[in-house]
Order: structure tokens, then sequence, then C-alpha cells
């Protein structure tokens, strides 16, 4: 399956593209259809339709009543063609998934880090053989997989960096590590900028073109969406805004590996200003938020100090991006009472504020995301003939026509 193409000539690779994506996107469909709605001559989608389904990608579904009483075979994507592994790694829990190349996702599960993340390479080979083995899936099968970690990733080395939620993680080769044993691509990718990616292609994104995804939970962090497409920067750093200089905070060692902005902006902040402030030990946000809905002022004190600090990150990021809308999300960011005090102190700060909403996918976000990077790839490897014209390395182009 896949060397369908390997032997192809661009403009065949070019016309396969066409009928994959109309049997993709409006299948069941006949090869009539398909060569209507492509323009193609029935002959060359007969060919095509024919080497998809020799080779496992499509199948036939039914038949359509056809004029003068003749009936057509009607094909769809074969969801069993292949799989893809999708993970979401936070900087305390693994989140992963196995879907099929149409784009469901069979299972999910949740756990946390062994050993503080100590053991991340071992888990997540013990976690997806595990998906693989639970449903009967050939490793053949496993076309690719797609890794959210709590990290820039450069692009160039493809190692992660700059992990002060997940020290264990710049030091493993991660991808490296995970091909070779599967035996499947597979790529990295920062989680937030997942869960960007998930909005815009199946959650509150989809109708904007430019957006930001702010991202709050044990640490801060950012997705850019500029014109539909993931911006990763020179050096896919883009939207590290826990790095953020914030001016009336003093910058120790500490301060520095975690960023100013994540230090007074972050669920971790909002364990130590309670603390802080009120000379409790208390050890999980949860408590927190539950004695802010109390009327404990301290707690109160704390959310609304926390979400100035994340409105001055979005502001900010406002006044040089200028999107169209900000995506809250996270264990912390995703509570109606952070975006409450967020939208507040953005009105404050702003003549025109940025509109900010919650984002729609809500944990979900980051392995729907991972989702759509995969079946990108796996489209991208098998049928598409070349990237776009101004794919760069620091961009992430969502096609949402060749995706299920």
């Amino acid at each position: 399956m896949n060397g369908v193409l390997a032997e192809s000539a661009i403009g065949r690779q070019v016309n396969c593209q066409a009928v994959m994506e109309r049997i993709v996107r409006q299948g069941p469909i006949s090869r009539a259809q398909v060569a209507k709605l492509t323009g193609l001559s029935k002959q060359t989608v007969s060919e095509l339709v024919s080497m998809l389904e020799e080779s496992g990608w499509v199948r036939e579904v039914g038949s359509v009543q056809g004029k003068l009483g003749r009936t057509a075979i009607t094909y769809e994507l074969n969801p069993k063609a292949g799989y893809v592994a999708v993970c979401d790694l936070g900087g305390t829990h693994l989140k992963l998934g196995i879907a099929d190349v149409s784009g469901h996702l069979i299972e999910e599960t949740r756990s946390p880090l062994k050993d503080g993340g100590a053991q991340v390479e071992a888990q997540l080979l013990q976690g997806i053989t595990g998906l693989l083995d639970k449903h009967a899936i050939d490793r053949s099968k496993l076309l690719q997989v797609v890794v959210g970690v709590p990290g820039v990733v450069d692009r160039k080395t493809r190692r992660v960096h700059h992990s002060p939620n997940l020290p264990a993680l710049p030091g493993v080769d991660l991808e490296a590590a995970l091909c070779s044993v599967l035996g499947a691509p597979v790529l990295l990718e920062n989680e937030v900028n997942l869960a960007a990616v998930g909005e815009l292609w199946r959650g509150r994104g989809q109708a904007s073109e430019s957006f930001i995804f702010v991202a709050m939970g044990t640490g801060i962090g950012m997705g850019v969406i500029l014109d539909g497409k993931l911006w990763r920067g020179a050096r896919g750093g883009a939207g590290e805004i826990g790095y953020m200089p914030v001016l009336n905070e003093d910058i120790d060692l500490e301060v520095k590996r975690h960023g100013p902005l994540e230090t007074v902006s972050s669920g971790q902040a909002i364990l130590r200003f309670y603390r802080e402030f009120s000379g409790n030990p208390v050890d999980e946000l949860p408590e927190i938020f539950d004695r802010a809905a109390a009327g404990d002022e301290v707690a109160l004190l704390v959310i609304d100090k926390v979400a100035r600090g994340c409105a001055k990150a979005i502001g900010a990021t406002a006044t040089v991006l200028d999107p169209q809308l900000c995506l809250l999300g996270g264990s912390v960011g995703g509570r109606p009472e952070m975006l409450e005090r967020v939208r507040y102190w953005l009105a404050d700060m702003m003549d025109d504020p940025l509109p900010v909403e919650a984002c729609a996918l809500g944990k979900k976000a980051g392995l729907i995301g991972a989702l759509a990077i995969a079946l990108q790839e796996v489209n991208g490897r098998h049928f598409s003939p070349q990237l776009p014209n101004n794919m760069q390395d620091n961009e992430l182009y969502l096609s949402r026509a060749t995706i299920p």
C-alpha cells in the first residue's frame, strides 16, 4: 500500500489526489459522479479507482440507480486501510488514542506519567502497542504517529528543548526511539499547537482564519493560527508566551527557566500565590476554585491576579498579530471563572478588546489536533504530489479538503 503511487508520474498523482478527495469528502460515490465532479475522463477515473481499491484505500459500499435503469457501484474510503496513533503528553498526564484513516477515534486513554516523566519513552511505547494489540491492528497498518509535547520542537534537529514542566524530555530522542520500535513515521509537535489545530479543524476556530489559542494549565502556552496555517516561528518557539517578559517581576534562575509570565499566570502560580497570601498549604487547584466559589477573598484575589497576567499576554499578542479571536483552554484556562476575569481585564486594557471564547473541544483538543496532522501526513505521503507552494518549515498547512 505504501508504494501505490511510487512509480506514478506527477500528473497521475494530481489526478489520484482529486479522485481520492472526492471519495473521502463525498463518498459513497460512483465512478461516474467522481468523473463529473473532477472533470476527468471516465476511463481515467475507472483506472484510478481500481488501483485505489486494489491497494485497499477504497472499498465498494453499495450501488445507485443510473440512467436507463443501470446501476452503478459506489465507493468510500476504507477505514481499515490504515491507522494512526495520537498522543498528547502533558506535564503530569499522558493521553493516547488510536484512530482509523477515516478520522474515527477508536479509543483514547489517559494515565499519569510515571516518575515525573522519566519513563516517558517506555510509557508511550507500552501505551501505543497496547492499543494496537487490544484492537488487533497489525503493526504494518500503523501509518503515522503524532506526539504532542510540553516543550519547543526544533524542526531541524527534531528534538525537544525548553521543557521545564517535563525536564526529562529534552534528554530523549523520542522521535527516533518511537520510529525504530513502531516502524511508522513519527512527528513531534508542541501540545498547545496541536490544540490550536484541533480547534481549527473541528472546534471553535473553524470560522476564523487567524486566531490564538491560549492554554493555561500547569504552565501557560499559546498556539498561533495565521491565515489558516499553524505558525511555529523561526526556531519552533512561536507562542511560548510563558517566556514573555513581565516587567514588574524579578528575573532569577527559576523565573528564567520557567518564564516570567508562567511564574505569575499559570496553575502553579495560583497555588504559589494562594499559599503566600493565605498561609494555607493547599496542594490541589480545584480546592482553590472551590474556595473562590464559596467566597474566599484570598482565592478570588489570586484568580483575578492570574487572569490579569493572562490578559496582558493576550493583549500584547493581539496588538502584534491582530487575530480575529482568542480561544482559552487548559485545565485552568477552561474554567468559566478564569474566562470571565480575563475578559474583564482585556476590556480594561484595550479600547477594542479581542473577543475571548472558551475552546470547544476541551481536554480533547490536543488529541483532535494530533489526529488532523496525522491524517494530513498520511494523505500527503500517499496521495499528494507536492506540498503547497507557500508551505515553509515553520508553517503547518492544514488542508480541510483532504482530511475526513
